[in-house]
Order: C-alpha cells, then sequence, then structure tokens
C-alpha cells in the first residue's frame, strides 16, 4: 500500500491539553464489491490510493479512484477500482499470486492517457517469479529459487521504484523494474545466535522451522553518528530479523517465536524520534504467532501491545489520517481469524469481526466518499449458485475525546 508521510513526533508539549485526544474508532462496513467469478478466488490484495491520508468527508474525493490489485489463485492479476469496474491485467493461467504491491506509477504522466490512474503492480507467484507491471503490461520478469513470500515497497527517497521481495528458502532481495540491486540468504550468520529459552533455536531440532522469509520492510535508523541509514528488516521462520543494508547483514536480534509481520512507522515516544528531522519511518512494529507486538526501536525490542490471536498482518496509519496534529501512528492489526485490532499508543482502540475468515487483508489511505479504510477480502462467497471473491470495505472513523 502506498503510505501517507508522517511528520515527526513533535517534542514541544505546549498546547497539547487543548488537542482532541484519539480515544477510539468506529469500524463499519461501507461497501462490498464482488469480483467476477472467472477471476477465481483471491490470494492477494494491495491497495492504492490516489491522494494523502487526511480527513475526509463524502464527496471530498469523488474525482478520485482508488485502486484495489488482486491476484488470484489461477494466476490471475485486476485491478478494481472504487466505482467497482474491473480491468484484468493477466489471465494466463500461471502460478498462483501469493504477493502484490501497488506503487505510484513510473511511467511519464503523459502516457497514461486513461482516465484512471494505473499503478505500477509488482506480482510474487509461487515458481517464485516476480513480475513487475507498467501502465497494465508486463514490463519485466524476475526469478527467485522459490515461491514469493513477501513484497513490501522501498522507503529510501533515493530509490522510490525499488521493492525488497523475498521467498520461502530465505532469499531477500532489492529489486526496481529492471534489475536486482542485490540479494542476500537470511540465514547467514544463524549459527553464532544467542539461545533463547523456549525460542527458535530449541524447536529448530523438532525439524518444524523453514528458512522462509516471513516479511520485510524499509526502516531508517541512526548511525553512530546519528544520521538516518535506510536498512531492510527482514523476518525469517527461524525466528530472528535482520537488518541488512545493501545485502550486508549488519544485526540480528533472536526472537522467542518467528515474527509472522513487520511495518515500518512510529509508533512509540523515543529520542530519535524526537530528534531527527523527517523521521517518518524510523520504527518498525513485530508481530508474532503468539499475537505479541513489539515495537523496534533504536535496535532495540520494546513491548507494545498483545492480541488475542496470531499476527497475520501489520499495517500503519499517520495520526494526522485522522486528527490535525502529529502523534504516534495508527496501527491495525490483521490475524489468523475473523478480527481486526486497532491500536494505538500501545492500546487496543477498536476491534471488528468479520463474518468470515480473513483470506487476505490490507489498508486504503483515501477511499473516495468514506477516507481511510480496511480492505478485507473474503474467498469464495456464495452468491446465487456460483462463488465469487468479495472486498469488504471498512471505514475508520475517529472518536475523539474533547
Amino acid at each position: 500500500m502506498a503510505q501517507a508521510k508522517r511528520p515527526r513526533l513533535s517534542s514541544n508539549g505546549s498546547g497539547a491539553s487543548s488537542l482532541p485526544a484519539l480515544c477510539g474508532f468506529e469500524l463499519t462496513e461501507k461497501k462490498v464489491i464482488a469480483l467476477p467469478a472467472n477471476l477465481g478466488p483471491v490470494s492477494a490484495v494491495s491497495a492504492w490510493p490516489t491522494g494523502e491520508a487526511g480527513n475526509c468527508s463524502a464527496g471530498s474525493t469523488a474525482d478520485k479512484h482508488a485502486v484495489i490489485a488482486v491476484g488470484t489463485n489461477q494466476g490471475c492479476i485486476a485491478l478494481v477500482y472504487s466505482d467497482e469496474s474491473t480491468v484484468v491485467l493477466e489471465n494466463s493461467g500461471s502460478s498462483a499470486v501469493l504477493q502484490l504491491l501497488a506503487k505510484d506509477s513510473s511511467a511519464p504522466a503523459s502516457a497514461n492517457l486513461d482516465t484512471k490512474p494505473v499503478p505500477d503492480i509488482v506480482a510474487g507467484d509461487a515458481d517464485g517469479q516476480v513480475l513487475v507491471y507498467v501502465l497494465g503490461r508486463v514490463f519485466s520478469r524476475n526469478t527467485l529459487p522459490a515461491p514469493i513470500s513477501t513484497l513490501s515497497a522501498d522507503l529510501n527517497p533515493n530509490m522510490p521504484s525499488s521493492f525488497s521481495v523475498g521467498d520461502m528458502s530465505g532469499t531477500i532481495a532489492s529489486c526496481h523494474a529492471q534489475d536486482t540491486l542485490w540479494r542476500a540468504q537470511l540465514d547467514m550468520g544463524l549459527q553464532a545466535l544467542p539461545v533463547v529459552p523456549g525460542g527458535a533455536d530449541q524447536r529448530a531440532a523438532t525439524g518444524l522451522l523453514d528458512p522462509a522469509v516471513n516479511s520485510a520492510c524499509s526502516v531508517w535508523l541512526p548511525d553512530n553518528h546519528g544520521l538516518l541509514t535506510s536498512y531492510v528488516l527482514a523476518a525469517s521462520a527461524r525466528g530472528f530479523i535482520q537488518l541488512l543494508s545493501r545485502g550486508i547483514p549488519v544485526h540480528t536480534i533472536p526472537l522467542s517465536m518467528p515474527c509472522t509481520s513487520v511495518c515500518p512507522g512510529v509508533f512509540v515516544a523515543s529520542d530519535v524520534a524526537r530528534e531527527l528531522p523527517g523521521s517518518s519511518y524510523t520504527q518498525a512494529i513485530v508481530g508474532d504467532g503468539s499475537g505479541q507486538l513489539l515495537v523496534l526501536d533504536n535496535f532495540e525490542l520494546v513491548p507494545y501491545a498483545q492480541v488475542e490471536y496470531p499476527v497475520a498482518r501489520i499495517f500503519s496509519l499517520p495520526l494526522r489520517a485522522f486528527v490535525d496534529h502529529d502523534g504516534p501512528d495508527v496501527v491495525v492489526c490483521a490475524t489468523h481469524s475473523d478480527t481486526i485490532y486497532v491500536l494505538h499508543q500501545r492500546k487496543i482502540v477498536a476491534t471488528y469481526s468479520a463474518a468470515f475468515w480473513l483470506s487476505a487483508v490490507d489498508i486504503v489511505a483515501d477511499f473516495p466518499g468514506i477516507g481511510p479504510a480496511i480492505v478485507l477480502v473474503e474467498s469464495e462467497a456464495l452468491i446465487g449458485k456460483s462463488s465469487s471473491s468479495l472486498l469488504h470495505i471498512i471505514s475508520l472513523r475517529p472518536l475523539l475525546d474533547g
């Protein structure tokens, strides 16, 4: 998902008491989009807003479109627009689409003559193929050794078109549409990790762990001189997270349980968040199979919250998407269940239970007429005598105190 820029946390506390406090959210289903049955069951989703997240009133984005890219088990990739129209990009009957990433278009503005926006799409499939679509057409192909397990945008402003990709063999790579910038193997140096009681080292002997890259994201952390440096944070199914700089592992943290999702942002107050200008992504939130959420702050993990179900995906939205001041990001946590959690400042502030198991989830920074929203995928819903995937659009309305 394209993410709105996050202003840094202010260290000035004056006037804070006069600002309205965010005390919760009301989550309401606003729209259901039925996909054509011939697309097949949806296995991956990625949303792309055309404007920054912000205070959106109904109708304020009527002249814009939100785009939701979907990939299916049949290898089909389609763009679903907020007006419910669908454009199929690929329906070749190839391997199942496992991961999708929608990005700002890299094509010249004059090249896109359509009235609707066409974002760049990166797709990863079960054969390890990574396909990049520009203006709805295949622009490039790359291949990793195993099925693709994660895709994420590179937040380095010097490389706006690059992205990170990981596979189920433990390979992590940084790519752009034309080439692979670097490639590394996540299990490098694994034997040197300290033993964590009850953690990955003990479970490895059971043969239950695989080397897959469960999740990855881009994050900015200060170096020894206090300068922000871009890293790729990758989470291994073998129970550790690793920070890499240009493909070289620079810091490894063992975990008590394998991490299932990572997400960049600013989540807790810290010296880095207060003092460094432009610190939009100086932290990362880490979730695992026990429902534990931790924050990576200045190379250390600190507790954040605990949810009831195993974490599937974590997303973040800047606080300014909901109120007219800065602060820690709002966290949306999808679980391996029917439940979505919304958290802020280490507290669960809202929950939403769907009437179905969540097969794929993403967030939209600005859905026309709705504003910030969550996209829930219901695969193979029975509609009449046939089955089809449904996209449920859930609004995030802030509840303010004062």
